[in-house]
């Protein structure tokens, strides 16, 4: 294998697909990305097993072949290249990297143990669909607050695509908070659940394109791709929780506050809270909330921010009071539109339900015991 390429073009398409490759896998031959040339371009490929990452680009083939090399070192060799052309070239247990005034040497790793599946195009074209990116990328980016760490449950970790009613909601939750977000003209009915890492890798390869991208749906996975780019994210094997019955059937009073003031006093309040001690809202009257903490080790504050109250029919609410995580708090309010945010209550010891100026997306919160 040899052939020249642009170092702008390398740089793009071994930092999009190494980023995703595990750097301890159960085989060796994980650590690498493949590379395979094809008439006029190259093609390099990486896994984690998650998430299969393929990118194309144009270059000059001197000779067609294959090698599986070290991601992380190729990535970092490449990374610090300077401008102009490189020449890449299979020297035997090796790979060549050259440009006019430096050469560098990577032993290669064993290709015939690379796993066949990830090589393979597992898909037919024909049964894809175009979507816009940006409105399902913006929506990953929303619900996939409320998904679970890696680590955790597995099925946690993902977002669903819940079909119903002629449109699809995703869906993600890791049992303490739950985020949802309607999405329109989503044409895949069988997406089912995918992990929220990937999905986020999936979204860095395509979120800055200005076109459609394909999208199909298979058995075991489902792949997003256009003529440079492809990511086949595995699907999560399971069933969702029943998480449509969480959200109250009904809310005793709201409050409308301005996003920004709230963020500002919850932002302060964490510098206390240290992240994990909760902070306690209360209704001081129906134009004031008091955002406390205590932290018995350091110390505490309060601020007052003033509200709106809606939806009164329950009387005085006078000393109405919940705690909350301070950093779920603030992450379900950040990724809401607009400039206004509403917080929902149905009673001290059921979940706020908190929304921004479009109802497209909830974000409901479980309140935990005071400090």
């Amino acid at each position: 294998m040899k052939f020249k390429i642009k170092t702008e073009d390398l740089k793009n398409i071994v930092s999009t697909v190494s980023r995703i490759v595990d750097p301890r896998p159960a085989s060796p031959a994980l650590q690498g990305i493949y590379f395979r040339t094809n008439e006029n371009s190259i093609e390099v490929i990486g896994s984690d097993l998650d998430i299969v990452i393929k990118a194309k680009s144009e270059a000059e083939i001197e000779v067609e072949g294959k090698a599986l090399i070290n991601a992380r070192i190729l990535s970092d060799i490449v990374r610090k290249l300077p401008r102009g052309d490189v020449t890449v070239s299979d020297i035997g247990s090796e790979l060549r990297v050259e440009q006019k005034k430096l050469n560098f040497t990577l032993r290669k790793l064993d290709d015939q143990a690379y796993p066949e599946a990830l090589l393979q195009k597992n898909y037919d074209e024909k049964n894809s669909q175009s979507v816009e990116p940006n409105e399902l990328f913006e929506s990953l980016k929303k619900v996939g607050i409320a998904a679970s760490p890696e680590g955790g449950r597995p099925i946690l970790t993902g977002v669903y695509f819940n079909n119903a009613n002629e449109k699809t909601e995703l869906a993600a939750t890791d049992s303490y908070r739950l985020a949802t977000h309607d999405l329109t003209n989503f044409p895949i009915e069988d997406a089912g659940i995918l992990s929220f890492r990937s999905l986020s890798e999936t979204a860095r390869i395509f979120e800055q394109t200005e076109e459609k991208i394909e999208i199909n749906s298979t058995d075991r996975e489902l792949h997003f791709y256009d003529n440079k780019f492809s990511a086949s994210v595995r699907k999560l094997e399971g069933t969702f929780p029943d998480y449509i019955n969480l959200f109250p059937k009904e809310n005793l009073f709201s409050i409308e506050v301005e996003k920004n003031d709230i963020l500002e006093a919850l932002d302060r309040a964490t510098v206390v809270a240290e992240g994990f001690i909760p902070v306690k809202i209360e209704i001081l009257n129906p134009e004031t909330l008091k955002i406390t903490t205590i932290n018995k080790d350091i110390g505490g504050g309060n601020e007052e921010v003033s509200i709106k109250t809606l939806g009164l029919d329950i009387g005085d609410i006078t000393g109405f009071t919940m705690s909350f995580n301070p950093n779920y708090l603030i992450q379900g309010i950040e990724v809401l539109d607009g400039k206004t945010v509403y917080l929902r209550f149905s009673g001290n010891e059921k979940p706020v339900v908190i929304q921004g100026e479009h109802e497209t997306f909830k974000y409901l919160l479980m309140p935990v015991r005071p400090n």
